[in-house]
């Protein structure tokens, strides 16, 4: 008798997060109304950048929520 297994997959997107630890953090400045007026990045040290800079993934979770406590709701800041 032949024994099958099953094997799950994991998702695309949880495989490409683990091979890849590094991340970009957008800064998405706001106007008072809350539109989007301009796209930004920060880079390992936590200055504001026109160009992206790529960050490892831990240090981005902590610059981002730095970054967002000091902006408030004059942005949104995301790790990606």
């Amino acid at each position: 008798m032949a024994r099958t297994h099953t094997h799950t997959l994991p998702s695309i997107r949880s495989a490409v997060e683990q091979q890849c630890p590094i991340r970009i953090i957008s800064v998405h400045l706001l106007d008072a109304a809350g539109r989007l007026l301009r796209v930004l990045f920060l880079d390992r040290e936590g200055h504001i950048s026109s160009q992206p800079h790529y960050v490892p993934r831990e240090q981005a979770l902590i610059l981002a929520a730095n970054q967002q406590r000091v902006l408030g709701s004059q942005a949104r800041v995301q790790v990606l």
